[in-house]
């Protein structure tokens, strides 16, 4: 139903809006189960997968109903999509808002309250996970809440430059280059070659989906300095490798 909707959504769209709108609107089964986006296209031969990074709605591990709803789901949908594809669930640890009580978080508490019931609740996800995937397969945590934390305390400043200044809980570019720094340790035990130009740093977002529309934006988003992306990059070495997650190669 849902890729027969977007097909129809999409047939009304120009080509820039398409592109804009189709990237994002597969289904993860449609991903597991075929090598095409388009429901269409499906009886091509199944792509396998080395990772899945599953990115779940901040509150959702938060809050005791919903994540128990949502470990219900893991087992009953998700961990049979990756044990046919034969890839290895990695969950984004999320992080705490900027201000606290936005987006209806109240009850959620102070940024260290907040990310330590969201820690707990990807917790929770990979136990269950664990006990229904074999060795091969096993759940990794990508602590990018944690990180996140720790630029909070230790560089109060550059961590509210982590956040989209619009909405203040989606990541800017620079909340997205450290999530990205954590996720490239998680899945392969060593962080990203570090950009050391201002060319290196703004070529990362070249091809980018969607940026800021310009009508909200005269000059842009700000990316990292080439200072800051060294030391978001060393929080991320930092944190993986206390979680445990160091390469063994």
């Amino acid at each position: 139903e849902r890729a027969k909707l977007t097909d129809e959504l999409s047939d009304k769209k120009t080509d820039n809006e398409k592109l804009l709108y189709d990237i994002g609107s597969p289904t993860v089964e449609s991903l597991l189960g075929c090598s095409q986006i388009s429901a269409d296209d499906c009886n091509q031969e199944k792509e396998i997968w080395d990772f899945v990074v599953m990115n779940d709605y901040t509150q959702g591990p938060a809050r005791t109903k919903s994540r128990e709803e949502s470990k219900a789901i893991l087992i009953e949908k998700y961990a049979p999509l990756f044990i046919a594809n034969r890839a290895i669930p990695v969950f984004v640890e999320t992080w705490a808002y900027k201000f606290p009580g936005i987006n209806n978080s109240e009850d959620l508490g102070s940024t260290h309250g907040f990310q330590k019931l969201v820690h707990e609740g990807i917790e929770s996800y990979i136990a269950t996970l664990k006990e229904r995937l074999p060795p091969e397969l096993q759940p990794r945590m990508a602590p990018v809440g944690t990180a996140f934390l720790r630029v909070h305390d230790k560089n109060n400043k550059l961590w509210e430059d982590l956040f989209d200044p619009w909405d203040n809980f989606h990541p800017s570019p620079s909340g997205s280059f450290l999530q990205g720094c954590v996720l490239h340790c998680t899945m392969f035990g060593r962080p990203p070659p570090l950009p050391k130009t201002e060319e290196e740093i703004t070529s990362l977002w070249s091809n980018a989906r969607v940026m800021h529309l310009k009508k909200k934006v005269d000059k842009g988003v700000r990316l990292p300095t080439v200072d800051e992306a060294k030391y978001l990059w060393g929080v991320a070495k930092e944190v993986c490798d206390q979680q445990g997650l160091q390469s063994s190669l």
